[in-house]
């Protein structure tokens, strides 16, 4: 159980959050939505378009922040959010690394053009994390990110403490676990030896090998992971492809 319990009696006002989303599924949205009551006793949510209809763009002291930057609107936006906060949160590997709307490098006149035909009118930007534009202060990676790492690294902003998070492997939580390693067992093109762990190694705990959407690990050795999965028979391209779904742009050399 989370420590949320702290004292906060000497506060004359309670702390202020702050939920923005950018350009994304809203899947963070979601989690932190759902979660958002365990938070209500402890902080008053200024601002959160997607669940309310009255909104403050004052200050607040923690803004979490989904999407990545994908439109002109988005920059604006993430500029004056990041002036009016005491901490910044990227939420999302869409705000960490651009995720899917990045990973293609497609050709945003040819999808326009696709999309809208000889109406366009679109102003979009090749998509970038966040970081790009302004100071992040702590990173939740994930599609989406894990509920109770986000009620932690809120806490441990409350106490003016940065959060502890893993950057441990997904084949630690395995472990853990006692799940059988579906890469040497069942020669599953698992990619838990380079993804940072957090998600409770949901995917090989139902015998699906994990694909990378917590984004690499501490250290990763993203060469040796490809010359395994090669040996395996699967086509480095593939792999590649598989490692940079979310955007994180990995090269093998």
């Amino acid at each position: 159980m989370l420590d949320l319990n702290f004292d906060l009696s000497h506060h004359k006002i309670l702390p202020t959050l702050a939920v923005e989303s950018l350009t994304g599924c809203a899947g963070e949205l979601l989690v932190i939505l759902e979660n958002v009551d365990k938070l209500l006793p402890y902080m008053v949510v200024k601002r959160f378009p997607f669940a309310q209809s009255s909104n403050d763009n004052g200050f607040c002291d923690i803004a979490l922040v989904e999407g990545s930057v994908s439109q002109k609107h988005d920059i604006e936006k993430l500029i004056q959010l990041r002036a009016n906060c005491r901490w910044l949160v990227a939420v999302g590997n869409c705000a960490l690394y651009g995720c899917v709307q990045k990973c293609n490098n497609a050709n945003i006149k040819a999808l326009d053009e696709k999309v809208y035909g000889s109406f366009q009118n679109t102003e979009a930007l090749p998509s970038k994390p966040i970081e790009a534009y302004v100071k992040v202060d702590v990173k939740l990676s994930g599609c989406p990110i894990n509920a109770t790492q986000l009620l932690s690294t809120i806490a441990s902003l409350l106490k003016d403490n940065f959060p502890n998070i893993t950057h441990k492997p997904v084949c630690l939580e395995c472990k853990l676990k006692e799940n059988p390693c579906i890469l040497i067992e069942n020669n599953e093109p698992c990619l838990g030896p380079i993804t940072a762990a957090g998600c409770g190694a949901l995917c090989p705990s139902f015998a699906s090998p994990c694909y990378g959407c917590w984004g690499p690990c501490e250290g990763a050795r993203v060469d040796a992971m490809a010359n395994i999965l090669t040996k395996k028979g699967y086509d480095l391209e593939e792999i590649l492809s598989r490692i940079n779904t979310f955007g994180q742009n990995i090269k093998i050399v």
